[in-house]
């Protein structure tokens, strides 16, 4: 294997630590018979950090705090503002233990992260925008106010808008010499209304969205939720996304909700013996139907399962798995299952799996800089796909400029290398028809397999954080080779094929418990042009 992340020397404390890392990530994903697997601080306000060397004490009393909320969460979506700063209080020092298991972030952690922020950020313009972050946040989940320990109560949410989408394209069905053309999704212009609402009692919380539009009435998103302890066990409707990549990531990302069973960290924890040399550890796994007969005619399902570890507070390291099984040929056994799970071979029918490892380091340039680098490196199949054939993300953050606090900006570059070497192209499978893509979207990256992305991204809150405003630009080429001989390796190829440049604006201004929102996104090529827009408003209503 030759990837990984290089960490100078002196970073570490305690040299077990990242060996327990290690030992771990081997341990949990390893494929010993396929060669298909993975082997793979938030500590005081930035300005008290004299250095990157910290002690594993510290990482110990993270994970053991006792103020933090507790009991059943539901889940805050990843593209939600909420996550997203809590996501800049990590990055920069303001939130001890903050380690989601999967993009989807429990309620609680995200409180959490923001209480603790709104404490440890430095006096003036930080300390302002932490505890802006706070107070928007109390008026949309007041739950949170009074901690009324630490509880999830009951609440809904209201959300009217107009949206409109023209141009999008459904991956392609198929491989090699029965592959189809990408199909257009019919365009959609619609007022539509939205309603949230949920409760809570004891160990277990219920959730749920409904939808109105001229396509009907939907419940697209639901889930029913028990919290033991320091895990939460769910079952429901929502969004899956795995790895630290904004525009996209190898194996999972966010796309439509998956009917899915799910259990996973609520909060990090600490594993026993050896192993607590890993530090905080937070893990996720799900799976559940596809749902999907169009594309994937055989009733297949999906599973996945992502565990992350601290060895160091600015140091994560994470390693991913999915995979879809079952077909008419090989149907689903528990034999199967486990052998699967286990990373031996069943058979080239049965299944098709992406693996990844990533890794975040939040850089020790506080005083100067605060920064966050980030990688995810991954194979679709096949022993050797790591070196060979990779798909890489990878990026920086600065969660804040010196001078101005309330901006935060970041870069990304995405790669999907060339077919070679006798493995398959990206995201495509003989045994799985629909490919790595459900209903209209891809399940991994939006680039849709072999092709490059560079992405520019920005975020800025100002007026104590009630005006919220994010932009995206970015650059790709998606390619159309090999569409005689493989079908080609782009699940959006040959319409999509070749250079596109596109720009996406979102802004939200928070008065009281009412959001005002507007968004648009373009992306245009040679000949083509996808575009959206949302108009809306969101009022928050509580008991």
């Amino acid at each position: 294997m030759k990837t990984g992340i290089v960490v100078p020397s002196g970073v570490f404390r305690r040299g077990a630590q990242v060996r327990g890392a290690a030992l771990l990530a081997v341990a949990v994903f390893a494929v010993p018979a396929a060669g298909q697997g993975t082997a793979a601080d938030s500590a005081r306000p930035a300005a008290a950090v004299p250095s990157v060397v910290l002690s594993a004490a510290d990482t110990v009393t993270a994970v053991s705090r006792p103020d933090r909320h507790t009991g059943p969460s539901p889940l805050v979506a990843a593209d939600h503002w909420a996550v997203r700063a809590a996501r800049r209080a990590e990055a920069l020092g303001w939130a001890r233990d903050y380690l989601p298991a999967q993009a989807a972030v429990p309620r609680h952690a995200v409180a959490d992260a923001l209480e603790q922020a709104a404490h440890a950020a430095p006096a003036g313009a930080p300390r302002d925008l932490a505890r802006g972050w706070l107070g928007r946040f109390v008026e949309e989940f007041p739950e949170y106010a009074a901690r009324r320990g630490g509880a999830y109560r009951s609440g809904a949410a209201v959300h009217a808008e107009y949206l409109g989408r023209e141009g999008r394209l459904s991956p392609t069905i198929g491989y090699s010499q029965d592959r189809q053309d990408p199909r257009p999704v019919p365009d959609l212009h619609t007022p539509r209304l939205r309603g949230e609402a949920g409760m809570g009692a004891g160990a277990f919380a219920l959730w749920a969205e409904a939808r109105a539009d001229r396509r009907g009435v939907a419940l697209p998103r639901w889930e029913a939720l028990a919290g033991v302890g320091a895990f939460s066990l769910s079952a429901g409707s929502r969004e899956v996304g795995f790895g630290p990549g904004v525009g996209g990531a190898v194996v999972l990302f966010p796309g439509d909700p998956l009917l899915r069973v799910e259990a996973q960290t609520a909060r990090p924890v600490r594993l026993p013996g050896f192993l607590r040399h890993a530090g905080a550890v937070s893990m996720h796994l799900f799976t559940g139907p596809m749902r999907d007969p169009g594309r994937h005619p055989d009733q297949a399902w999906l599973w996945g399962a992502r565990m992350a570890v601290q060895p160091h507070p600015r140091l994560t390291l994470a390693a991913n798995r999915s995979s879809i099984f079952g077909t008419a040929a090989e149907p689903i056994t528990a034999f199967r299952v486990a052998r699967m799970l286990a990373g031996v071979i069943v058979h080239g029918d049965f299944e098709n799996q992406i693996a990844s490892f990533d890794g975040r380091w939040r850089l020790p340039t506080d005083a100067v800089l605060p920064a966050t680098v980030y990688a995810e490196v991954g194979a679709d199949d096949g022993a050797g796909a790591f070196d060979e054939m990779p798909g890489v993300v990878a990026g920086v953050f600065l969660p804040a400029i010196p001078a101005l606090p309330q901006l935060a900006l970041g870069a990304e570059y995405t790669r999907f290398a060339e077919v070679c070497c006798g493995h398959g192209p990206w995201y495509f499978n003989a045994s799985q028809r629909g490919g790595w893509a459900r209903l209209s979207r891809p399940l991994g990256h939006p680039l849709g397999g072999q092709g490059w992305e560079a992405l520019g991204y920005a975020q800025a809150e100002l007026f104590d954080s009630r005006l919220r405003v994010e932009g995206r630009a970015f650059r790709r080429e998606r390619s159309g080779a090999d569409l005689a001989r493989r079908g080609g390796a782009n699940l959006f190829a040959p319409q999509r094929a070749g250079r596109s440049t596109g720009a996406a604006l979102d802004t939200a201004l928070r008065l009281g418990r009412v959001d005002l929102r507007a968004g648009g996104y373009r992306d245009e090529g040679d000949g083509w042009r996808e575009q959206w827009f949302h108009l809306g408003a969101s009022a928050f209503i509580h008991e």
